[in-house]
Parts: C-alpha cells; sequence; structure tokens
C-alpha cells in the first residue's frame, strides 16, 4: 500500500476547543484477482471460464485519516470494485460499490460513519464461517450475506473499539422516502442490524442480526439496498432458488459462530446462520446452514482450508405446489490451498462439490426441477450433482 503524506508537520488549526494541531494521511490500496473456473455441469454442459475475484473481489481504493487532537480523527473510505477480465465495474455499475463512507472516531469508544457500509455481521461475525475467508465456500445463494453480495446504503454506523475482549457494531440505514400514506414510506427499503463479538485468547465468538426491510423495491431505489435502474445498478442477491415471486417483503439473517486458533498452525471455526425471506405474496423461504471449517498452516507459504456446509431449507405457498412445503437441503464440500509466492502476491487453488437432495429445486416450466448449484460456478447444474474447481492469482497493492 502507498501512503501520501497530505497534511504533515505543518499542522492545520481547527476550532474544537484542546485541539490545536493535526496531520492527515491518505493510504491508496488495492487487490486484483484473476484466474480460471472449470465447471462439470452448467445445464448438461462442462464450462472453462475466465475469472475475477473469485477469492477475493478485486478493488481500489482510498483511506484517509486525520488527527484531530484529544484523541478524536476524521476517517474515510472509498473502494471501488471491478472485473479484471473487462475492466468494468462490480457492484452494479457503481463507482465506489464496495464501501464509500466517512466518519468521526474517538480512542477508547469507537467510530461513527455515514455511507456506504457493510453490515453488522460482515464487521464481526462472516469471519466464523467458510465464505467469510474463503469465497469459493459460499453458503447456497448467499442467502445469509456472508460473502457480501450486497452492501448497505444510506447506511449510520457505530463501530465500538475492543473493550475487554468486546467489540459492538450497530447500524441502521435510511430509505430516504417520504412517507406517502399507500403503504410506502419510511420502512419501503430500510435496514438496521447490530453484531457483537469477543475474543479471549485463542478463543472468538461472536453473533449478530440483520433485517431488510422491503429490500430492492422496484418503487424506491434510492433505499437501503439495490437500487434496480440503470443508472444505480443492482447488487442485491436474487439467488434464493424457486423465483422471488412478487418481491420480497422482508429478510432476517442472524449468524452465530466461533474460532479457535491452535497456535499459529491452525484455526478451527464453526458458523450457524439462519435466513427467512417473507414475500409480498405471503410465500416464504428459510435457510438454516451449518458451516465447520479449518485451517491449517502446512508451511509458512503453504495454507490448507477444508469447509463443509449443510444447508436445509423450507419454502412454502409456491405456484403449482397446491401449498405444500418443500424441504430442501444442500450438502457442500470446500477444499483449498493458497501459495504466498512473496508479502504482496499469492496463488490459489480451490475445488467445490455440491449435492442437493430433497426438495432442493428450482421451476422449470410447469413443474420443479431438482438441482445443484455452487454459488461461484454461475450456472446451475442440470442434476442433483455439481463440481467446480477455482484457480487463480492474487496481488495486493
Amino acid at each position: 500500500m502507498k501512503r501520501v503524506a497530505l497534511a504533515g508537520a505543518t499542522g492545520i488549526l481547527v476550532t474544537l476547543p484542546g485541539i490545536v494541531q493535526a496531520q492527515s494521511s491518505v493510504t491508496l490500496y488495492g487487490l486484483i484477482d484473476a484466474g480460471i473456473a472449470y465447471t462439470n455441469n452448467q445445464r448438461g454442459a462442462h464450462n472453462f471460464q475466465a475469472t475475477s475475484g473469485k477469492l477475493n473481489g478485486s478493488r481500489w481504493g482510498l483511506k484517509g485519516v486525520e488527527d484531530l487532537g484529544g484523541g478524536y480523527r476524521t476517517v474515510f473510505t472509498l473502494e471501488s470494485g471491478f472485473r479484471v477480465n473487462d475492466g468494468t465495474l462490480a457492484q452494479g455499475g457503481r463507482e465506489f460499490g464496495r464501501q464509500a463512507f466517512v466518519g468521526v472516531a474517538k480512542t477508547g469508544v469507537g467510530t461513527l460513519t455515514f455511507g456506504r457500509q457493510y453490515d453488522p455481521n460482515t464487521d464481526l461475525v462472516a469471519a466464523y464461517a467458510g465464505p467469510g475467508f474463503w469465497s469459493p465456500s459460499t453458503h447456497v445463494g448467499d442467502n445469509d450475506n456472508l460473502n457480501q453480495t450486497f452492501r448497505i446504503n444510506n447506511a449510520v454506523k457505530f463501530r465500538s473499539d475492543t473493550i475487554a475482549g468486546f467489540s459492538v457494531d450497530a447500524l441502521y440505514a435510511f430509505s430516504n422516502q417520504a412517507n406517502s400514506g399507500a403503504g410506502t414510506g419510511f420502512g419501503n427499503n430500510r435496514a438496521w442490524g447490530v453484531a457483537a463479538n469477543y475474543v479471549n485468547g485463542p478463543l472468538s465468538v461472536g453473533g449478530g442480526y440483520v433485517l431488510l426491510d422491503h429490500p430492492n423495491v422496484a418503487s424506491n431505489t434510492a433505499g437501503a439496498v439495490g437500487g434496480a435502474s440503470a443508472t444505480t445498478g443492482d447488487d442485491y442477491s436474487g439467488a434464493f432458488f424457486y423465483g422471488l415471486n412478487s418481491g420480497v417483503a422482508r429478510q432476517q439473517i442472524a449468524v452465530a459462530g466461533a474460532n479457535y486458533a491452535l497456535g499459529a498452525v491452525a484455526t478451527l471455526g464453526f458458523a450457524f446462520s439462519h435466513t427467512q425471506l417473507d414475500y409480498n405474496d405471503g410465500s416464504s423461504r428459510k435457510f438454516n446452514n451449518y458451516d465447520v471449517n479449518a485451517r491449517y498452516n502446512l508451511t509458512p507459504a503453504t495454507t490448507l482450508v477444508g469447509v463443509y456446509t449443510f444447508t436445509d431449507g423450507r419454502a412454502n405457498s409456491l405456484p403449482g405446489t397446491a401449498g405444500a412445503t418443500l424441504k430442501p437441503r444442500w450438502h457442500q464440500f470446500t477444499l483449498g490451498v493458497d501459495y504466498v509466492l512473496s508479502k504482496r502476491t499469492d496463488l490459489y487453488l480451490s475445488a467445490v462439490y455440491q449435492l442437493a437432495s430433497g426438495d432442493a429445486s428450482t421451476r422449470v416450466g410447469s413443474g420443479y426441477q431438482k438441482i445443484a448449484a455452487i454459488a461461484d460456478a454461475g450456472t446451475p447444474s442440470s442434476t442433483n450433482r455439481q463440481v467446480a474447481a477455482f484457480g487463480g492469482v492474487r496481488v495486493r497493492f
């Protein structure tokens, strides 16, 4: 990363009491991830594809801090995601689609920020699950957003400093819509969430909850999530199987997990997440994800990764099912290896196998067909099994 001094030793006089000199710095940083993927079955045919961001989304950004004195400082982050293979912007075409926020921090208290930001589960809980550190292990459809399919717009967030091992993260995101008196208004595409974790030596535990009200509605593309227009793009996940029916009225995500470090050699993790989607037409989807994962440092340069996820789902009030409740299940196994070439560059390889069972299916014509769909593979299988392999190079700057 490259640090650029902006105010240096000259200082900046400010009007806050007791604050006389300030220094500023801006950090330019980024990450480029590109490679090749193979999938054995995409709607009946195998496929090789050029990829971008399969382990980490490619991005560049600016982080700034100004020391105001007295333990206060201002902070900002502008982070843009892009696709290496074609040079286009990610996150629905937003210029700073990954993050864009500014705020004020107080040492020993925490940081208050305003803008487009990650939800609290991402900040404090996602690292306990495979998708939080190894993207190819993303849960079915990224239903719990632990691989950050979407961020939160119009967000005010407070992130505490760590005190006696505890950290807290709370967010509220405005719909930015006036109350029309016709069933829309302040709650039309808003969000809120809270998360906490505790670290004590090798043990780390945490949990969190996020709620989205009418996310991604066409009547309010300037709200907290998504934005289905040509100008703002749309980064809300629609991969929830069985179609989206008449649109999501509410999405709730609860996550809990723990990590235990075995010295510097290995880390063991477990996470549970529950996602519930309630639709405008009265139908619903529920997903329980059980994630067991491990990371083992074979050598100082080589890390092995293993993740197993069992997803247990429920789907009711679907077209053509006469009101029956479907009970889909998915088993997903992920193995990976990361090899460090230097402090900035590494190579990675990952294989994923998914087995769909029970009523794991998607609508095909007037009926439902059982399929597997690895989140990072792009296109579902024509059967209940799918295998994918991802390999690439990752460079940080």
